[in-house]
């Protein structure tokens, strides 16, 4: 009896040392993100090479973002393996049929000022949603 709690602590130690990760990965991205547009916004700096290397950094995180996202998921039980893989299923979903139709939207002149990061957030709202709706789902 003494080992299933063992085994099921040990997951939950590596689960919360998985999600801390992540997290912080994720907040990295974000600030190298916003540092790099910031700057560039508002003319911190007149290099081409400073952006370039603000653009390499951000870009670079990213790809450790995703590379920390996939182990997370080796490192989650089946249950959880499948709410995330419906709520990204459903974003990239989502993301791909808005992102036409936001298109064609801008086209016909219904969208002015067409921003790409607002299909981001939508994507990202809806992969939040699915993620709710599975763990409510599957209590």
């Amino acid at each position: 009896m003494k080992e299933r709690t063992t085994e099921a602590g040990d997951f939950t130690a590596c689960n919360v040392k998985n999600n801390v990760r992540l997290l912080s990965w994720v907040f990295a991205w974000v600030v190298t993100l916003v540092l790099a547009d910031k700057a560039e916004l508002y003319e911190w700096h007149s290099s081409a090479f400073i952006s370039i290397a603000a653009i390499v950094i951000n870009a670079a995180i990213g790809l450790g973002v995703i590379v920390v996202f996939m182990r997370h998921l080796k490192g989650l039980d089946e249950l959880q393996r499948k709410i995330q893989l419906d709520a990204l299923a459903l974003s990239m979903g989502v993301g791909l049929v808005g992102s036409f139709t936001y298109s064609l939207l801008v086209t016909a002149k219904f969208v002015i000022d067409a921003e790409v990061t607002d299909i981001i957030l939508l994507m990202t709202l809806t992969y939040v949603v699915g993620v709710i709706v599975g763990q409510v789902r599957y209590r």
